[in-house]
């Protein structure tokens, strides 16, 4: 009985939030988690399997300020994207996102000294995605990151700090290869 009560409420939140946001087009098998904290601009494609999942509390800590997923106009993510949300992640217009991206605004605690690390409370950040950002396969963007307008993250990369503007990073962690100089409109090494 679980699992039909289960499918039901799914598909009942897919249709409300593709009702309260209007022509989002949605893959097979997306799971959202109280969708009533996300929201998406016009011409947003989130494809196969991707998880969208808000947690307004853990264990027995209820947040104060509610979490947020942000998706600006034309975002296109193919399959397989997973955005993990306790604070706040905001996504810019035109961001395209490739298959098996992984972002999360939170961490679990540090102490060593509990049981379990699931027994620390979660140490919640914000991701900020800026427009025209471009996110390459298999890449994960950790808590506390800004990836700048127009960016180029490389595939298989872990984002940990910020990323500038008009630039390619790659690696793990992610570190910045290329800048584009606007002026001479080409993208040059950085040394």
């Amino acid at each position: 009985m679980f699992g039909i009560k289960s499918r039901i409420r799914k598909c009942k939140d897919i249709i409300n939030f593709k009702l309260k946001n209007k022509g989002v087009v949605v893959g097979k098998n997306i799971i959202l988690r109280n969708p009533q904290y996300i929201s998406c601009g016009k011409n947003v494609v989130i494809g196969d399997e991707s998880k969208l999942l808000c947690w307004d509390s853990y264990g027995e800590e209820q947040y104060s300020n509610l979490p947020e997923i942000q998706i600006g106009d034309n975002f296109h993510a193919t399959r397989n994207f997973t955005i993990q949300c306790a604070q706040k992640v905001v996504i810019g217009r035109d961001v395209l996102v490739a298959s098996n991206v992984f972002i999360i605004d939170y961490n679990h605690g540090l102490n060593p000294l509990t049981k379990s690390y699931l027994e620390n409370p979660l140490i919640r950040g914000r991701v900020l995605v800026d427009d025209g950002v471009w996110i390459g396969n298999n890449v994960i963007v950790l808590p506390n990151v800004h990836i700048g307008k127009k960016s180029i993250i490389g595939a298989g990369s872990v984002v940990t700090k910020d990323i500038p503007e008009y630039c390619i990073a790659v690696g793990n962690p992610a570190k910045v290869i290329k800048k584009f100089d606007i002026k001479e409109k080409k993208w040059k090494l950085v040394l």
